[in-house]
Order: structure tokens, then C-alpha cells, then sequence
């Protein structure tokens, strides 16, 4: 026999295979429960291992035959070996959102994940063991005695596990419920799931064939018509941007030297409603908020830019990122990443974020009414942020510029992550000159936001997208920067002074949808004032 083709029983094989994934395969719960147990940290780590396995064996029983075994097994183990790494890695978890964003990402962004150290992993971990499934010559004894068998083997199982956990229970259901992480790491069982409810929600019945109108009622109350004076408004979609990464936020670090000279209002107390773009970005522009709001129901729904164009104002989303996520489906859009314009590039020839400017002015000036633009930048997007700025707004030194973020040092990650602020800083700060440039003849304004933030290797963790329940601050709490003319203050009889005043309170992207609406007058009966972060700065007419 030989050890490249061994021959084995179809049970035998499933054997070993539920013993991989309940072990090796979940070595990162493992240490984890190392870490969390109190007491009987041996007894409960065994326990858990055994009601693992007891599991694995029951499900792979029911399909170990022959070529469906290969099949399946191959796939599960190369599905455990990537979740091992990254989990192991970069302290990343999967659910539904970070399947959404792992479907929706481009080529550029998967490859920069591609490291030989991850594809090493796979191979080592997941291609060779399945490579010696495929390659084993299975059999199997008749129906009834391999059913017989089979039930035999599981309800082995079963006992092993009851009774190495019956007298730890206690401290075992004390570590599991104390840490709920624990549920969302088992491999693969955790990615297959969240898999299975991202096919399900997008492509089943669920998925909304319609699109529900939202205000129709939207009606403005000032128009330029009326007013004599158009207004320019310009909102920022940020990328991965921290807000404990912002100067003006109180970061040790000059990250922010253009916008503090400017006089914008830092909303310095403000968090997402995702950890990933493809969750927060069209939770940002929905009516919904984060209680309600899913990728499902956004999808079936209209969204702010639909009310802005249906009230007469003129809408434009400009993209160097990886797409508006269906938000700009209905209103002109322009790629400027592959437009061609003549803009500074990185290494990889992305265009840097300057190019969302490019040719903005032409675009302005060719509009007869009200104007709102959406720049949504490249940002701080990772693992290579050190792509993210130009050579002269490199501040920090050295960078990381390996996307294995795990195997620099966490000084170097966080050096390329702050130029990426740092260059930011810059691009808004040449948004604000745009406005001031147009503001003798229009009522200007911007409004920055990023989608989410970034984890840059505390306690293990990289990179964002975790569970929102699960995730650290450095994910959720996110940069917001307002600058208006003074023209755009005084037709909205809003006090300077009263918005900064309203500065250091909470809110989040909940507000946005709201305080837009109120931006631009428009009455609805969607409109809810109190979500509307500039209300108590406006005068009472």
C-alpha cells in the first residue's frame, strides 16, 4: 500500500478527518480557550475537543462515501486552512458581512492577500491533506453493517465527549457564554454558515426584486430658484479611517496638519454602522439605521441620493475604490480609477485619492441647480498601506510593506497607516480650497466620513470586518470633519459656533441620512429632527 494511495475504510477516513478539523484546524480556539479558562483549564480544553469532534464525526458520517467524501472533505480542508490562517494571523472572523466584502472585492485587493506565507499555509494544511483524500482508494462494507457501523462510531463518540465533559460542564459552559468570540471561530463550520446565508440572502428568494420609493412625499422648501444662490455640497466617503488616528481627535501624531488650519468642525465621538464597506456604505446612505438596516433590506429600498435627485438637486458619485455598493445605481457615476486621468499613482498604478478633483470644476461648472458630489476614496484601505500616500506625505518612517501585516513590526503597520492619514488629510483639505475657490457665486460645503476603521495589530488583531458585536473600538469609531461657506451658514440661519458647540456629542452614520435631508431643506415624513445633527445649530424662523 502505498503511503501516496493508502487504502482505507470510508469510515476510517472520516475518522481522521473529523479529527483534523476538531483539532489542528482549530488550534486558534484552542489557545483561546487556554486563555479564558479559569480552572480545570485541561478538562475543559478536552471537553470542548471531544463535543468538537463528536460533531465533525456525526456530520461527516452521514456523507463519508467514496467519491462524495473527497469531494467534500477536499473542500472543507482547504476552506479550514484559509480560516486557520486568518484567524491565526490577523485575529480575523467571518460572518455574513465579511463573506458580502470577501465577494465584492477586486482582483487588486484579493492579490494583495495572496502572501506566500498564506499560500504556504494552504498548501502545507489544506492542499496536501486533501491531495491524500483524493488520492486514497476507499471502501466500504454492505448497507447495513456500514449503516450499523457508522451509528456505532457516532454514538462512540457521543459517550466520549458526554462523559469528558459532564464534570466540567459548569466551567465550560462559564468559558463559552463569558466569550462569545468562541462561537464565531469554529472552523469551518462558522465560514460554511456565514457562506450559506450570503448565497442565500443574495441570490434566494429573499433577495428583493422591486425597489421600495422612500419620502415620496420629499418636497424642498428653498430652492436656488428661489434662494438666487446654487449650493455645492461635497460628502466624503472615507476608507478605513480611525478616528483614534486623527490629530484633531487628539492622536499624538500631527496626522491632520492641512485640516487644522482650516475652520472645520471635528465631530470627534462618531461610529459606523459596519465593519466593511459593503455593510456600511449603504447603511450609511439608508433611512434605516444600523437596527434595522441589512444588506437584504437596503437592496430593496431607495437611499438618500434617490431622494436628493427626485427633489431636483443634481447627484454625482465619483468611485477610486471598489464600487458604491449599489447606492449609486440610480445617479451618474464616474470611475475615476480607470477614467485615465492624469493623476499621481502608486506602484501598482492605482490612482491616488487627488484624482477624485480631477476635472470636478468643469463637471460644476456645467450644472444650472443645486449640486451634490460623493468622492468616494481610496483612503487607508489595507494591508499595503504604505500605497495609500505619496512619497511627500510620508511622515512616519519605515513602513510596513508587506501584507502579511503579522511579520512587520507593529511600529512600521502603523507608520504606513498614519501617512495614509496624513495624505488624506491633504486630499480634504484640497476639497475645502475647491469650495472656497466656488464660494463667491455658491453656497459650498463638505462633509467627511469614513465607512469603518482599522485594527493594527492590538491584542492580535488586523484589518477589520469582525462581527459588530465583537468588534474593537478601532473599527467602529470613525473620523467625521464639516466645513461650510459662509454663505452655506448664513442660508441655513445656522450658528458656526453652535455647530462646534454640537461637536463632542454621539452620534453615528444613523444621522447622516437625516441631518442631509436637513442640509438641503427637504421636507419628508421620513425626516426625523432629532437624528439630524445640525438641527439645534440652526435659528428658529
Amino acid at each position: 500500500m502505498s503511503v501516496l494511495s493508502p487504502r482505507l475504510s470510508s469510515r476510517r477516513a472520516g475518522l481522521i478527518l473529523a479529527l483534523y478539523l476538531a483539532g489542528p484546524a482549530n488550534l486558534p480556539v484552542w489557545r483561546e480557550v487556554l486563555g479564558c479558562a479559569e480552572k480545570n483549564t485541561a478538562m475543559v480544553l478536552a471537553a470542548m475537543v471531544c463535543t468538537l469532534f463528536a460533531v465533525f464525526l456525526l456530520l461527516i458520517q452521514t456523507f463519508a462515501f467514496g467519491r462524495l467524501l473527497k469531494v467534500v472533505g477536499s473542500v472543507l480542508l482547504v476552506l479550514a486552512s484559509v480560516y486557520w490562517f486568518f484567524m491565526s494571523r490577523f485575529g480575523v472572523l467571518v460572518d455574513e458581512d465579511m463573506i458580502a466584502n470577501i465577494f465584492e472585492t477586486n482582483v487588486d485587493e484579493a492579490g494583495a492577500l495572496m502572501t506566500p506565507r498564506l499560500l504556504l499555509h494552504v498548501l502545507v494544511f489544506g492542499l496536501l491533506p486533501a491531495f491524500l483524500l483524493v488520492r486514497s482508494r476507499l471502501h466500504h462494507d454492505g448497507l447495513r453493517r456500514e449503516v450499523a457501523r457508522r451509528v456505532l462510531w457516532v454514538l462512540g463518540g457521543v459517550t466520549v465527549a458526554a462523559a469528558v465533559a459532564y464534570p466540567v460542564r459548569q466551567e465550560a459552559a462559564f468559558v463559552v457564554s463569558g466569550h462569545h468570540e468562541l462561537k464565531a471561530m469554529v472552523n469551518p463550520l462558522v465560514p460554511l454558515d456565514a457562506l450559506s446565508k450570503y448565497l442565500w440572502n443574495t441570490y434566494g428568494p429573499n433577495f428583493p426584486d422591486t425597489l421600495e420609493t422612500i419620502a415620496p412625499d420629499a418636497s424642498r422648501l428653498m430652492t436656488t430658484t428661489e434662494s438666487g444662490r446654487r449650493t455645492l455640497m461635497i460628502f466624503v466617503v472615507g476608507e478605513t479611517a480611525t478616528a483614534g488616528h486623527f490629530s484633531l481627535n487628539g492622536y499624538e501624531r500631527d496626522t491632520n496638519p492641512a485640516l487644522e488650519k482650516e475652520p472645520v468642525v471635528n465631530f470627534s465621538n462618531v461610529h459606523a454602522c459596519g465593519t466593511s464597506t459593503s455593510t456600511a456604505v449603504p447603511c450609511m446612505f439608508s433611512a434605516m439605521g444600523k437596527g434595522s438596516f441589512s444588506r437584504v433590506k437596503g437592496a430593496g429600498e431607495e437611499n438618500l441620493l434617490d431622494v436628493l435627485q427626485r427633489t431636483g438637486i443634481e447627484v454625482l458619485w465619483r468611485e477610486n475604490n471598489t464600487g458604491c455598493k449599489g447606492v449609486c445605481d440610480r445617479v451618474p457615476f464616474e470611475d475615476m480609477a480607470s477614467s485615465g486621468a492624469d493623476a499621481p499613482r502608486n506602484e501598482e498604478g492605482h490612482c491616488f485619492d487627488e484624482v477624485l478633483l480631477s476635472g470636478l470644476q468643469q463637471y460644476v461648472d456645467a450644472q444650472t441647480g443645486d449640486t451634490f458630489v460623493v468622492l468616494h476614496q481610496q483612503g487607508s484601505h489595507g494591508p499595503l498601506y504604505h500605497l495609500q500616500s505619496p512619497e511627500a506625505y510620508k511622515r512616519f518612517l519605515p513602513e510596513c510593506k508587506n501584507a502579511d501585516l503579522a511579520s512587520c513590526d507593529q511600529g512600521d503597520v502603523i507608520n504606513a497607516y498614519d501617512n495614509s492619514i496624513v495624505y488624506t488629510d491633504h486630499v480634504l483639505a484640497e476639497v475645502i480650497h475647491f469650495l472656497q475657490a466656488n464660494s463667491a457665486e455658491m453656497d459650498t460645503a463638505m462633509l467627511y466620513v469614513s465607512d469603518h476603521g482599522e485594527s493594527l495589530g492590538d491584542d492580535g488583531i488586523y484589518l477589520h470586518g469582525l462581527p459588530y458585536w465583537l468588534a474593537p473600538e478601532e473599527q467602529t469609531h470613525v473620523p467625521m470633519v464639516f466645513w461650510g461657506s459662509d454663505g452655506f451658514y448664513e442660508a441655513r440661519q445656522m450658528d458656526r459656533l453652535g455647530v462646534a458647540a454640537l461637536s463632542s456629542r454621539a452620534y453615528s452614520h444613523d444621522h447622516l441620512f437625516h441631518s442631509l435631508l436637513g442640509l438641503f431643506d427637504i421636507q419628508a415624513a421620513v425626516y426625523d429632527p432629532a437624528l439630524d445633527l445640525f438641527a439645534d445649530s440652526r435659528s428658529e424662523p
